[in-house]
């Protein structure tokens, strides 16, 4: 699953497409986070609405995402996402009490300027 990065208002975009396997993608995910630390830019939208499947280790990458910004005054919010993958969360408990969903990648990044 390849990602790619962009900037969107004061957040930063990460476009996951396909599988997000974090055993897999985990490592490159972390270390492109812990660059956009570096240079201070700790606010983060996860951009779901090409991402077809996700497993508990794709999660896990998310949750240590989280953490690392918040560490740092950051955040880490998630926009567009599929059925499947939001009944995931919902099924983990994690959607409202640790992550917030946004229908547009727009409304996530206005979210963190409020």
């Amino acid at each position: 699953m390849p990602f790619k990065t962009r900037e969107s208002y004061d957040a930063i975009v990460f476009e996951l497409s396909g599988k997000f396997l974090g055993s897999i993608e985990g490592a490159a995910f972390k270390e492109k986070l812990d660059e956009l630390k570096a240079a201070g830019k700790t606010k983060i939208v996860i951009d779901l609405s090409k991402a077809d499947f996700m497993d508990s280790s794709g999660i896990g990458t998310l949750i240590g995402a989280l953490a690392a910004m918040r560490k740092v005054d950051g955040d880490v919010k998630l926009a567009c996402m599929k059925e499947r993958i939001k009944n995931l969360f919902l099924l983990t408990r994690l959607l409202g009490p640790v992550f917030e969903d946004y229908d547009t990648v727009e409304d996530a990044a206005a979210s963190m300027n409020m």
